[in-house]
């Protein structure tokens, strides 16, 4: 009996550690829940750009901030601190990425799709199911501890083509403990990736507007890629 008990003990401890994936049914409920409540994020990045033609991997770490308006509108700021100091903010329609090392911003106005970057970017915070479905094919690929922490990775592919930097595919690792991203992958054609990665995850910090404006010198160089 003693040997039984222990038998038992050991198994229900191996199914707590290995959770099964979550349903599509939970995902889409844990989205909801989240969209519903979710204003603000912070959190540090690990960014990874990967260029498959020749192989290459550039790694980026700093911190990211997020705001969902009252209006609906979304506001973001990314500070890189290594390898290169750089500053990204995506406000007012706009992408500005500052580079202190030439003294020079470079902007991009992106208000012909301003609506799927915002989507895009609520990606697991601030998007309801609903309203991924509408845009994405949603697939549950299977469990995958991100960073010692379990999750269920989801997949999501786009619905016709997609505007959104032609966009193929959409891998999110949702946390079992509360739903929300710790990682998101964004596959972007012949083997081509963006993929970020969050840690010390803060939901609904104190974050003011003016924290997502760009402190840039007076004398910055300003560049429009886009024109």
């Amino acid at each position: 009996m003693h040997t039984l008990n222990v038998s038992f003990v050991l198994l229900v401890t191996a199914i707590a550690a290995h959770p099964a994936p979550l349903t599509l049914a939970e995902i889409s409920a844990r989205l909801d829940q989240n969209a519903a409540s979710f204003r603000s994020m912070a959190a540090k990045l690990e960014r990874l750009d990967y260029t498959a033609v020749i192989k290459d991997t550039t790694r980026e770490t700093g911190s990211i901030r997020l705001l969902k308006k009252k209006n609906g509108s979304v506001e973001m700021r990314i500070d890189f601190t290594s390898p290169d100091s750089k500053q990204i903010s995506y406000a007012d329609k706009k992408v500005q990425s500052y580079l202190p090392k030439i003294n020079t911003v470079q902007i991009v106005d992106v208000g012909k799709i301003d609506s799927l970057i915002s989507q895009g970017i609520l990606i697991g915070f601030g998007t309801t199911a609903r309203e991924l479905q509408k845009s994405y094919s949603l697939k549950v690929s299977g469990e995958e501890a991100v960073n010692g922490k379990a999750a269920t990775r989801i997949e999501l592919t786009p619905k016709g083509d997609s505007a959104l930097m032609k966009v193929k595919k959409i891998e999110v690792w949702l946390a079992h403990s509360d739903g929300y991203p710790i990682r998101q992958k964004l596959h972007q054609g012949a083997g081509d990736y963006t993929q970020a990665t969050y840690s010390e995850l803060k939901i609904n910090p104190s974050i003011d507007e003016k924290d997502f404006r760009l402190d840039l010198p007076k004398d910055v160089k300003k560049e429009y890629p886009a024109k």
